[in-house]
């Protein structure tokens, strides 16, 4: 067995005795993390309670109570890293059973995955060409243009992209802030300088719901881009992000996502069922990701980086 096992988003570091979600790391405890290194070797099989006191705490005698507790702890964060599949099941009186998700099928990075069933391919491979030549285009032809035209053509570009019948996700990063050793600083005034011009380039764009994380810098950010309409922040958490149950909960809305650089890429890639978008830098403030679902479940994307005059 490979000394690091991946489940969905999640990745075990057996070595190491580390499980990180998202590439965020989430507290567990060595034993833990060794009865799931058990389970994951005999995956489909299942494990004894003499099997675990004998494999597990054999250097140490104790009771059985040790077993359900070190399984509720590892149930627990699955469902805080938002993996509600029932991975590890109890056989009574006899001890645990793990049992791994299907994999997913593998597809080509020119494809466009679907949710869930995969139609209308080539409509989604021409929408995607189209919004990434619009995107260039757009950028140069700004590129020669006065500060004062740059914001109307880009709202424009982005109203433009809202009109069909889609759920239209639009997720930024939080703008600058105060100071980067503060447990949770506020927003530094070319933080609010760059959301209330990323407010201008989204004028257009009525949001039916606007999300965001539960930090000062980030519901700041979202009031600021969305004050103009009566639509209240939500909170959400990235180590708990379900796919479907967000796409669920927001079909056919326009929606504002207000996240961080070390979640947002991965929180796109997984809206769009693809590895498409590489790791965003902390110093980069100027991307806006556009996410558009289409009744069918086919996904597009585009990455537009919009520089603050």
């Amino acid at each position: 067995m490979n000394n690091i096992y991946k489940i969905k988003h999640i990745s075990i570091d057996f070595d190491d005795h580390k499980l990180t979600s998202n590439g965020v790391e989430m507290s567990i405890d060595y034993k833990a993390i060794e009865v799931l290194r058990l389970m994951v070797e005999r995956a489909n099989e299942t494990i004894t309670t003499d099997d675990f006191m004998e494999q597990i705490w054999r250097d140490k005698p104790s009771s059985p109570e040790v077993i359900p507790a070190a399984i509720a702890r590892l149930r627990k964060v699955f469902k805080k890293a938002g993996i509600s599949d029932d991975l590890i099941v109890t056989v009574h009186k006899v001890g645990y059973r793990f049992e791994p998700p299907p994999e997913q099928p593998v597809m080509t990075t020119t494809q466009s995955k679907k949710h869930p069933v995969i139609q209308g391919l080539f409509l989604v491979l021409i929408i995607g060409a189209l919004l990434g030549s619009m995107a260039l285009n757009i950028m140069y032809y700004m590129s020669n243009l006065p500060d004062d035209k740059v914001a109307a053509i880009k709202a424009a570009k982005i109203a433009k992209e809202s009109e069909s019948d889609v759920t239209q996700i639009y997720i930024l990063r939080h703008t600058e802030k105060t100071d980067d050793f503060a447990e949770d600083p506020l927003l530094s005034e070319r933080g609010i300088e760059r959301a209330k011009y990323w407010k201008k380039v989204l004028q257009h764009i009525e949001f039916d719901r606007v999300f965001t994380t539960d930090f000062k810098r980030n519901i700041m950010t979202a009031e600021l881009i969305a004050d103009a309409s009566t639509v209240q922040p939500d909170l959400y958490y990235p180590m708990s992000f379900d796919v479907l149950k967000f796409i669920n909960q927001i079909r056919g809305q326009k929606v504002l996502v207000i996240g961080h650089s070390n979640t947002i890429p991965d929180m796109v890639n997984r809206l769009i069922d693809e590895t498409k978008y590489p790791p965003m830098s902390h110093e980069n403030y100027n991307i806006l990701y556009v996410v558009n679902i289409n009744k069918d479940g086919a996904t597009s994307s585009s990455m537009l980086h919009i520089e603050l005059p």
